[in-house]
């Protein structure tokens, strides 16, 4: 028999509180939506493990720990079995240190930690019986593969809408939509949708959960009734929602209302097809890893040197220049902003072994769940899933914490791509094999 529990806490912050997912960070002028925590438990003879999702950027390894920590101190013994995970919102606080010092919130951050203890007791004090259900779903016309060949033979990110110097996009995408679901009572009580595509629609200095936030509330207006659902971010490090063949506007609210509105109606449309499973034991086991970071050269070195020196603090001349659709246009201020992350790899080098852990959800042979601490390109999710031997498998990317991009080695050194830019805690460029390889020893064994 298996026993479920639900339980959530309201995370949104209050005005003035800066925004994280940009270069800078904005104050916020108030919510579109609001933030939440959830937690989601699981429990088959005495083993509990669960999901713990944040409408958040991200959390770093340190967070995850003071997480776990305080679900411990709080008398319950699974935190380690718990799979902390963000959604990415660009328009939620910070909860790590992005892009520099001195944005995270030490308050907001300590009710953040409090409000994870409150959503895990709820869901644990809420334990039981219930049928669990799985499908899955797919949706190939809101994602895009955000690197491109151009012309000149390098590959650049995020290159502008109708673009005459695109050649195509450097990978693919992944419209899959792997889903769980509880039932009890008679009722559906949880959704779980893995979805790959980057949680970045909005811009601007509004609080909102993005189009996960809004996919939940239009599942909920067409089931007629409070479903909680949890977006399990899959893999998006080198996926986002620009269509470059159209000059529509899509970074705005509206947009992120489409999104969320056009997942919310592939997942509605296979409920009636998910099918019920009765795994043998719930498992949680996890694997730690090494996640050295990137060296750079002294050639590297000298050229970002040089164009600090020849800029100096130029500015950002406007909102544009903030985000990641500034960076395909290669101004003044985003050539010194990448060439200064540059120089502080060498500068400020990271003098301590980076050990980072990777979580695995087991329900018997029905659903595997990974989760990888960063934000891995596509290609990772694919492989892991190609040699998963579980019925269903779900690949969640900035779980348990976050090590920055992930791109396949292949990926490096071929121009404009920001994802694959050094940076003071960007990995090393043969990650990711040695992430694929970890993720399949522990999740198939």
């Amino acid at each position: 028999m298996i026993r479920f529990g639900f339980g959530k806490e309201d995370i949104t912050p209050v005005r003035g509180i800066p925004l994280c997912g940009y270069f800078e960070p904005r104050p916020n002028r108030g919510a579109y939506d609001r933030l939440a925590v959830k937690a989601a438990l699981f429990e088959k003879d005495g083993s509990v493990f669960g999901i713990v999702s944040y409408d958040l950027c991200l959390m770093g390894k340190e967070l995850i720990l003071r997480f776990q920590e305080a679900v411990a101190q709080a008398g319950m013994k699974f935190a380690d079995k718990l799979f902390f995970c963000a959604t990415h919102t660009h328009t939620g606080p910070y909860a790590s240190e992005l892009f520099g010092g001195g944005c995270v919130n030490a308050e907001y951050i300590g009710s953040v930690v409090a409000k994870t203890v409150l959503a895990v007791k709820s869901a644990y004090a809420n334990l039981a019986e219930a049928e669990l259900l799985t499908g899955r779903s797919s949706c190939s016309n809101l994602a895009f593969n955000r690197r491109f060949w151009m012309k000149d033979g390098t590959v650049l990110t995020n290159p502008g809408k109708l673009n005459p110097d695109i050649v195509k996009p450097e990978g693919s995408i992944d419209p899959e939509i792997p889903l769980l679901a509880v039932r009890q009572d008679g009722q559906l009580r949880l959704l779980v949708a893995n979805i790959s595509n980057h949680t970045d629609t909005i811009g601007g200095d509004m609080v909102s959960a993005d189009w996960p936030g809004r996919m939940e509330k239009e599942i909920q207006h067409v089931m007629g009734y409070d479903l909680p659902v949890i977006m399990l971010l899959a893999c998006q490090g080198n996926i986002n929602h620009f269509n470059v063949e159209n000059d529509v506007d899509q970074t705005n609210y509206a947009e992120a209302c489409r999104i969320g509105k056009g997942y919310a109606a592939a997942v509605l449309s296979q409920l009636y097809a998910l099918k019920p499973v009765a795994p043998a034991e719930l498992r949680a086991e996890s694997v730690q890893f090494e996640a050295p970071a990137v060296q750079i050269t002294d050639e590297e070195y000298a050229a970002a040197k040089a164009i600090v020196e020849k800029y100096g603090d130029v500015k950002a001349a406007s909102a544009d220049d903030l985000t990641s659709e500034g960076i395909a246009k290669g101004n003044a201020y985003v050539k010194c902003f990448f060439a200064r992350r540059v120089m502080d790899c060498r500068d400020n080098p990271m003098k301590e072994k980076r050990i980072e852990t990777m979580l695995a959800l087991k329900f018997g042979k029905d659903l595997g769940i990974i989760g990888i601490p960063g934000e891995p390109f596509i290609e990772i999710q694919q492989a892991i899933k190609a040699a998963s031997t579980y019925r269903l498998t779900m690949v969640g990317a900035l779980a348990m914490g976050s090590i920055g991009y992930i791109g396949m080695p292949e990926s490096y050194g071929r121009g404009g791509g920001y994802e694959t830019r050094p940076s003071p805690t960007a990995p090393a460029h043969d990650l990711a094999p040695k992430v694929i390889a970890a993720a399949n020893a522990l999740l198939n064994k």
